[in-house]
């Protein structure tokens, strides 16, 4: 596991190196206005994503892990489906933007669908990948498509490209990961062996896990939606620069996520719990300290990478870092809750997500930025607490099933 993680964590460490420098460049260049509408398309794309998704990638990534080899039938029906939702996705995320952005230009989403379509297709091939020890391609990818994001990128923003070219560039990195994926994934794919089913695939045994992964990529990024419609583009923009600084201090425990199934769906599962208090506690371990680190400097570290004008979302910097220890867990426990606990991990995102928006429209209105962070705080706790109670719940569970009952004389 752990070579796994170090080859998987420094690749995503060196594409959250990039991705951040590539979102400063953005931020320096682009008018606040524009910086925030780029800020709500990445997040609401995130939002109107899942649609595209409904629990087909995880569902994919657990049968895989079982198998021990990429299934060609498998992979390809779960391909097939991913695209015909994305249409849905496209939609959705084009509604979303347009009804909060300062620039309601329809050309932003249709160039970021695009995006949704490329990702849909190498997303998929990753997550099969990742589930039979191939972490790497994940990693490279990772660092090779933010490079480009990056170099073109700033090329494109300093010959005038604005906000239309910084949405191209993540359109331009998502198609040609896709090509590149699915080569790679070409090599590794074994011919479909009839008695593998597809039935766990479908959409009717991974509803639950659409509700459940909805509710999940929603809570994550609907501050950032939610400011945008009650505070503006701008304010929207600030918060998403230190909410990006967070993202970076969980990279670690969102790349163990990844590995999450891998490590513990070829177990019995007597032995899954016991696995993942290991993750979890690792995970709390590698965002504390990186946490702790930056939280002393919040407002050096915002003024000088973003601007001077960003300084003063150092306070909103600190409360986010206060809940990267609970966010680290439910990077780490999420995919596993999600394949072990069927609907009771729906219920369980489902409640975050309602606290998460019901403390943000309370707090937003007179707190601004800070509110949101407080949202976040206070939901993620809950949702880390929520999580590790449902998989423990559900071993034992197993564990009263599995006891043979002697009937009293």
């Amino acid at each position: 596991m752990f070579s796994q993680l170090a080859t998987l964590a420094s690749g995503r460490g060196a594409a959250g190196l990039l991705s951040a420098l590539w979102l400063i460049t953005a931020a320096r260049t682009l008018s606040p206005s524009a910086f925030g509408d780029l800020a709500l398309i990445l997040a609401v794309g995130s939002m109107g994503g899942v649609l595209s998704d409904l629990g087909q990638q995880t569902s994919l990534a657990h049968e895989t892990a079982q198998l021990g080899y990429l299934d060609k039938r498998l992979i390809g029906a779960v391909l097939r489906r991913r695209l015909l939702l994305s249409i849905a996705a496209i939609a959705f995320t084009s509604a979303l933007y347009l009804s909060a952005a300062t620039n309601g230009s329809f050309l932003i989403p249709l160039i970021y669908a695009l995006s949704i379509l490329g990702t849909a297709i190498y997303s998929t091939q990753i997550a099969a990948l990742t589930a039979i020890g191939r972490a790497q391609v994940d990693g490279a990818n990772e660092v090779i498509s933010r490079m480009g994001v990056l170099v073109v990128g700033w090329w494109w923003l300093h010959n005038g490209g604005g906000l239309t070219g910084a949405v191209a560039v993540y359109a331009l990195a998502d198609v040609v990961s896709a090509v590149v994926i699915t080569l790679v994934a070409r090599k590794t794919l074994v011919d479909s062996d009839r008695s593998v089913s597809l039935t766990n695939v479908s959409l009717r045994k991974t509803v639950h896990l659409a509700f459940a992964m909805t509710a999940a990529i929603v809570y994550a990024r609907v501050d950032i939606w939610l400011l945008g419609q009650l505070k503006g583009s701008a304010t929207a923009g600030h918060y998403a620069a230190a909410d990006r600084i967070l993202d970076a201090v969980l990279l670690i425990p969102a790349a163990l996520g990844s590995l999450a199934i891998a490590q513990t769906s070829p177990l019995p599962p007597s032995q899954r719990w016991d696995r993942t208090k290991l993750l979890a506690g690792l995970a709390v371990l590698l965002a504390a300290l990186p946490a702790a680190a930056v939280a002393p400097f919040a407002g050096p570290i915002m003024g000088w990478l973003f601007g001077e004008s960003f300084r003063p979302t150092a306070f909103v910097l600190v409360v986010l870092l206060m809940s990267a220890p609970f966010g680290a867990v439910a990077a780490a426990c999420s995919p596993v809750s999600a394949v072990t606990t069927r609907w009771l991990f729906t219920i369980v995102f489902g409640a975050g997500l309602l606290v998460n928006i019901v403390l943000n429209l309370i707090l937003i209105p007179t707190f601004d930025a800070t509110g949101a962070a407080e949202a976040n705080l206070a939901s993620e706790l809950l949702l880390a607490v929520l999580l590790l109670a449902s998989i423990r719940h559900q071993r034992h569970g197993r564990e009263r099933k599995m006891t043979p009952q002697v009937d009293g004389d």
